[in-house]
């Protein structure tokens, strides 16, 4: 019988113990391969309007209207953001602009700045929601309309959108000439065409800057709100125009699992 020396089956050895090597370390990094990545967090973008405290404050005086409610950021930083944030779990993202309704360049860096940021959470792979109040409604419309990078919007909510006052929309195209010429003349798009999941629209019944959007898709929910006195005044008319975002039950809406029956689509 012949027999191997030691030197001989050193080499078998030395295969043997690379081998086992090779399966822990597999062993060790296959998980880390097969796990799926987390979902990136959503991305709240909030596009607010004219700040409609600082008008109370020559009605009310700033006594009666506390700080936190005209500084910028009102819609930031209210509560119905707060409770997107908490059912989401979603990072906000504040579009500033000057706010002055006449500021041509201001709406237009505005847009274009929106755009930028659902380009990059598309490219991110996560999910927005668009929260916007008054002209900010109009802004993140009008990004979206321009293509807006195609990012998934889950949700666009437009509070007291002017979209659904006419007269203000004709004024705000005379104030921007070119900008709102093909929505006027193509109307309002409704979520489909727009290639977003869904558009919350909620307004104040009898608030004479937002109203309902007849748009194919578009969900509106109207708020009712009693003036003080027997004629609305202006605090009254601010009031209803703040509402949408005021209002605790609106939360519900916007956080709800999903659209209900379809709108109708005609006054």
């Amino acid at each position: 019988m012949i027999h191997s020396s030691p030197w001989a089956r050193e080499p078998r050895r030395l295969c043997l113990l690379l081998r086992a090597a090779v399966c822990l370390l597999w062993a060790v990094a296959a998980p880390a391969t097969w796990a799926v990545a987390a979902p990136a967090a959503p991305l709240i973008l909030v596009v607010e309007g004219v700040n409609p405290y600082r008008m109370l404050l020559p009605v009310l005086g700033a006594a009666a209207v506390p700080a936190a409610e005209w500084e910028d950021g009102y819609l930031a930083h209210s509560t119905l953001t707060a409770a997107l944030v908490r059912s989401s779990g979603g990072e906000v993202r504040r579009i500033a602009w000057s706010g002055v309704p006449t500021d041509q360049s201001g709406v237009r860096a505005a847009i274009d700045l929106l755009k930028v940021e659902l380009t990059a959470a598309q490219a991110q792979g996560r999910a927005v929601w668009l929260l916007t109040h008054s002209l900010g409604s109009v802004i993140a419309y009008l990004a979206l309309a321009e293509g807006g990078g195609r990012a998934p919007v889950h949700t666009f909510v437009s509070l007291a959108s002017p979209f659904g006052r006419p007269p203000i929309l004709q004024w705000l195209a005379q104030v921007h000439p070119g900008l709102f010429s093909v929505t006027l003349t193509a109307g309002v798009q409704g979520p489909a065409a727009l290639g977003i999941g869904r558009w919350l629209n909620v307004y104040t019944a009898w608030d004479p800057l937002g109203g309902p959007i007849w748009a194919e898709g578009v969900e509106n929910h109207a708020l009712r709100l009693l003036p003080v006195g027997p004629l609305p005044g202006l605090a009254d008319l601010i009031r209803a125009h703040t509402l949408p975002f005021r209002d605790v039950a609106v939360a519900g809406l916007v956080v709800g699992s999903g659209p209900g029956p379809p709108p109708p689509t005609g006054p």
